[in-house]
C-alpha cells in the first residue's frame, strides 16, 4: 500500500494542473449536491415545523358581510368529521390608510387586516416560533413586510382615516402559517384586543375567516362541498391546507430544485472529464502498463493503483464539498428560515446532504472502475505496440494546393482529424452555456410583462380588483363609468368571478372558480384549443383539466343554482392563481353570487402607465389598482429574489467550469501532441502560430457549443421550468429571453474567459523542440 501511495503522490506532483482542475470539478459537484439537499432538508423542516407549531388549519373560508352565527355553529355540530373550528375576526384596513415612514401601502397588492391572537389553533408566531404577544399600542408585522419594506422592531406604523390617527410601535415580526407566502394575497397584522376595539370604531371593514381542523382521513373537498351546499357564509375565497403548504414551499422548493439541477449537470460534466482524463492518462502510459503486466504485476494491483488515485480525489472532494455546503446551503436557506423558522427536524439538513454526497462518491468511483477495467483489457503485446495507438489517433495531411490561410487550415484540419478527442470539451462547453442561461432565462421570463399570461389572463397595462364587499356591483359600476369616459384609456374589459360545482375524478362534487368576460380583448395563449365562444363552451385551467380528466372537445357538466349546465371544453390554458384551478365560461352569475370583479385596461400610446395608475388610485378609492408588472413582481417577489441569487451563482460556476476545462484540456493535448508541436517548429511555424492554431480549435468548438447550449436553454429550459411550475398550474413555459443578455453578453463573457485561458494555457508550447524528439 505504501508503494501505491508513493506512486499516487508522484503522479499528483507530475500532473498538478489536471489534478487541481479535476478536484475542483468534483468539489463543485459535491458542494452543489450537498447544498441543494441541505436547502431541501431546511425547507421541509422549516415548513413542517411552522405548520405544527402554529397548528395550521386544514380549511379556511373567508367571508365579508354579516352571517348567522347560530347556523354556522349548527353546521359544525352536525358534521362529526370536524375536529375543531375557529372564527377569526379580521379588521380590513385600506392600504391607503396604512403609513410607514411617510409612505402609504397603496401600491401593495396585498389585502391587509388587523387581528388579535387566536385561541386553539392558527397561532401567529414571533421570530422564535413562539406564540406572539403584543401589548396595547404595539403591533406585530408580517415577515413579508419586514422583508419587502425593511420594517423592524421599534419602527412605527400609523393608521388613519379622516380625523382619526393612531400610531402603533412594531414590537415583533410575525410568522403566519396561513398567509406567510407572497402568493397569498392577504396579510395579517397582530394587535391587542383593546386597540382592536378602538380602531374598529373609527375605520376598517370586518372580514371573517372560518377555519377548520378535520379528523384523520377526511378530505377537504368533502367539507367544502357540505359547507357550500348548506349555504354557509362564503363571500370570499376558500383555501385548503394543502394549497397553503404548496404556497409556503413553492419558492423555497424552486431554489432547491434549481441547485440540484445544476449539481446534476456538474456531475455529468465531472464524469465526462474523469472518463477523458483516465483514458488520456492510460493511453500515454500504455507501454508502462504493458511492462508491469509483462513482469507479473496482477491486473488487480494495476487497477488498484489507478483507482486509489481517484478514490483520494473523490474522498477529498466529498469532505470539502460537504463542509462548504454548510454555509452555502444556509445562505440559500436564509429565505425559508426567515419566513418559517428552523423547524423541528434540523437533522434533515445534515443527513440529506450526507446521503447525497455518499451516493455521488459511489457513483463516480464505480464509473472510474468501469473505465479503468475497460482500458486494462488489452494484452501485453497490444500495450507495448504504441503504433497501434498512433493509428487510432489519426493523421492530418497538408493540402497539396498549399496553405493560403495556414493557421486556420491546419487548425480545422486537425480538428476534423481528431474530433473524438474534442467531444468532452465540446459537451462541457454546451453544459456550461446551458447552466449559465437556464436561471438567467427563467428570471427574465418571470420579469417579462407577458408572464401575466401564465396567471390566467392576457397581457394588459393595469389591473383593478374589486372584491368581497357588500356594494360590489355599485362599486364596479362607479369604476367602469369613470373608465369609459377617460380619453387616455384605449380598451377596458371586466371579468366577474363566481363559483359552480363540478364532479372531480373521484366522483366528488367540488366548487371551481369560473370567470365570465370577453376573452377576445386580452387573449391568452392556450395550451390546447381556444377561448370559449358563446354560452355553450368552457375553457379549463391546466390543473382543473388534469383533475377532472377533461380534454378539448369533451363535455363537462357543472351545477349552478341547482341546475345542470352542460358545456364543451373549448380549450386548456395555464393559470398559477387561486391554486391553479379556474375556468372561463359565459355563465350568467346572479349579482349576489359574484365574488370578485377584475378589470383590465390598456392606456393609449404615449400615456405613462405609472402616472395613470397613481391618478386612478387617487380618484377611485375602491379596490386595488396595480400595474400588471407590479402584480407579477409582488406575487412572485420571493421567487424572483431567490432566482437573482441563483442566477449570479450559476454564471460564476459556468465561467469557472469553462476556464478549468480549457486549462485541463490544453494541458493534456499539448502534452500529447508534443511531437507534432516540435515538428511544426522545425518546419518554420512560430510559437505564436501554434498557439493561434490551438485557439482556433477551441473557439470553433466553443462557438458551436454556445449555439447548441442557447437552443437547449430556450427549449429544454422551458420544459424544466414547466416541471417546476406544474404543481401551481403552468406545465408548458415558453422562455421569454432577453436577447441582449442571452445572445450577446453571455456568449461574449464565455469567449473572453476562453480567450484569456488559451493565452495562458498555450505557453507550454514554447518548451517543445525538435532536438528533444531526436534525443528521445
Amino acid at each position: 500500500m505504501k508503494l501505491l501511495l508513493n506512486l499516487v503522490r508522484k503522479d499528483f506532483k507530475r500532473n498538478k494542473v489536471i489534478t487541481t482542475a479535476l478536484a475542483v470539478f468534483l468539489i463543485l459537484s459535491a458542494l452543489l449536491m450537498a447544498g441543494g439537499l441541505r436547502v431541501t432538508g431546511a425547507m421541509i423542516s422549516s415548513v413542517k415545523g411552522l405548520t405544527e407549531m402554529a397548528v395550521s388549519p386544514e380549511y379556511i373560508q373567508m367571508h365579508k358581510g354579516t352571517y348567522a352565527e347560530e347556523a354556522l355553529d349548527h353546521f359544525v355540530e352536525t358534521h362529526d368529521y370536524i375536529k375543531d373550528s375557529l372564527t377569526v375576526k379580521m379588521l380590513d384596513i385600506r392600504n391607503a390608510d396604512l403609513i410607514y415612514q411617510g409612505e402609504t401601502l397603496e401600491k401593495s397588492l396585498m389585502d391587509n387586516g388587523f387581528v388579535v391572537q387566536n385561541n386553539g389553533f392558527d397561532f401567529l408566531l414571533n421570530m422564535d416560533n413562539e406564540i406572539a404577544v403584543v401589548q396595547d399600542g404595539e403591533i406585530g408585522v408580517p415577515v413579508f413586510y419586514a422583508q419587502a419594506l425593511g420594517i423592524k422592531t421599534g419602527d412605527v406604523i400609523t393608521v388613519h382615516e379622516g380625523d382619526y390617527r393612531k400610531e402603533l410601535t412594531v414590537s415583533t415580526i410575525i410568522r403566519d402559517a396561513s398567509m406567510n407566502s407572497a402568493l397569498a394575497s392577504s396579510k395579517r397584522f397582530l394587535i391587542s384586543q383593546s386597540d382592536m376595539a378602538e380602531i374598529s370604531s373609527h375605520m376598517g371593514e370586518w372580514e371573517y375567516c372560518f377555519e377548520f381542523l378535520l379528523k384523520d382521513g377526511t378530505s377537504t373537498s368533502v367539507l367544502e362541498k357540505d359547507y357550500m351546499d348548506a349555504g354557509m357564509p362564503s363571500n370570499g375565497v376558500g383555501i385548503t391546507g394543502s394549497l397553503l403548504m404548496l404556497m409556503n414551499t413553492f419558492s423555497y422548493g424552486l431554489v432547491a430544485f434549481i441547485i440540484i439541477a445544476i449539481s446534476l449537470l456538474l456531475i455529468i460534466i465531472s464524469v465526462l472529464c474523469l472518463s477523458y482524463i483516465i483514458r488520456a492518462t492510460m493511453s500515454e502510459e500504455h507501454a508502462a502498463i504493458g511492462a508491469m503486466k509483462a513482469i507479473g504485476f496482477p491486473v488487480k494491483s494495476i487497477e488498484q493503483l489507478y483507482l486509489i488515485k481517484y478514490s483520494i480525489l473523490v474522498l477529498a472532494a466529498a469532505v470539502i464539498g460537504y463542509s462548504a455546503a454548510i454555509p452555502f446551503g444556509d445562505f440559500f436557506s436564509f429565505s425559508v428560515i426567515r419566513y418559517c423558522g428552523s423547524g423541528s427536524g434540523e437533522w434533515m439538513k445534515w443527513v440529506f446532504p450526507f446521503i447525497g454526497v455518499i451516493l455521488l462518491s459511489l457513483m463516480i468511483l464505480l464509473e472510474c472502475r468501469r473505465i479503468i477495467r475497460r482500458n486494462l483489457k488489452s494484452t501485453v503485446v497490444e500495450l507495448m505496440r504504441e503504433e497501434e495507438q498512433i493509428k487510432k489517433q489519426g493523421h492530418y495531411s497538408l493540402p497539396s494546393r498549399g496553405l493560403k490561410y495556414r493557421n486556420l487550415t491546419i487548425a480545422i484540419g486537425e480538428l476534423k482529424c481528431r474530433w473524438k478527442e474534442y467531444v468532452v470539451i465540446f459537451l462541457v462547453f454546451v453544459f456550461s452555456s446551458f447552466l449559465m442561461l437556464l436561471p438567467l432565462n427563467m428570471k427574465s421570463t418571470v420579469e417579462n410583462p407577458s408572464f401575466i399570461t401564465y396567471m390566467g389572463v392576457g397581457q394588459s397595462d393595469i389591473r383593478i380588483d374589486i372584491q368581497y364587499t357588500d356594494n360590489l356591483t355599485k362599486q364596479k359600476d362607479a369604476v367602469t363609468s369613470y373608465l369609459e369616459n377617460d380619453s387616455e384609456i384605449e380598451k377596458v374589459v371586466i371579468y366577474k368571478n363566481g363559483y359552480v360545482q363540478s364532479q372531480n375524478g373521484s366522483g366528488e362534487w367540488e366548487y371551481i372558480r369560473v370567470e365570465n368576460g370577453d376573452e377576445s380583448v386580452f387573449p391568452l395563449e392556450y395550451l390546447e384549443g381556444s377561448a370559449p365562444v358563446g354560452s355553450k363552451e368552457m375553457a379549463l385551467s391546466y390543473l382543473n383539466a388534469s383533475e377532472l380528466g377533461k380534454k378539448v372537445g369533451d363535455s363537462i357538466t357543472v351545477k349552478y343554482k341547482g341546475a345542470d349546465l352542460i358545456f364543451t371544453v373549448s380549450g386548456i390554458y395555464q393559470d398559477i392563481t387561486y391554486g391553479g384551478k379556474t375556468a372561463k365560461a359565459a355563465i350568467d352569475f346572479d349579482e349576489n353570487d359574484v365574488q370578485v370583479y377584475i378589470i383590465y385596461l390598456d392606456v393609449r400610446n404615449g400615456v405613462s402607465i405609472a402616472k395613470k395608475t397613481d391618478e386612478l388610485r387617487t380618484i377611485l378609492t375602491v379596490g386595488k389598482i396595480t400595474t400588471v408588472n407590479e402584480f407579477v413582481a409582488q406575487t412572485l417577489s420571493g421567487i424572483m429574489d431567490d432566482m437573482s441569487l441563483i442566477e449570479g451563482t450559476a454564471i460564476v460556476i459556468a465561467l469557472l467550469l469553462i476556464m478549468l476545462i480549457t486549462v485541463m484540456f490544453l494541458q493534456l493535448v499539448t502534452a500529447k501532441e508534443h511531437s507534432a508541436i516540435a515538428i511544426k517548429k522545425a518546419i518554420g511555424f512560430s510559437n505564436r502560430d501554434i498557439r493561434i492554431q490551438f485557439g482556433i480549435r477551441i473557439f470553433v468548438i466553443q462557438f458551436v457549443a454556445i449555439v447548441i447550449g442557447t437552443i437547449l436553454a430556450n427549449s429544454l429550459g422551458g420544459v424544466i421550468f414547466g416541471l417546476m411550475l406544474s404543481s401551481l398550474g403552468a406545465s408548458k413555459i415558453t422562455m421569454l429571453v432577453d436577447p441582449l443578455t442571452a445572445y450577446l453578453l453571455c456568449p461574449a463573457a464565455q469567449l473572453l474567459v476562453v480567450f484569456i485561458t488559451v493565452i495562458v494555457g498555450t505557453k507550454a508550447v514554447e518548451k517543445y523542440h525538435i532536438r528533444d524528439q531526436i534525443m528521445e
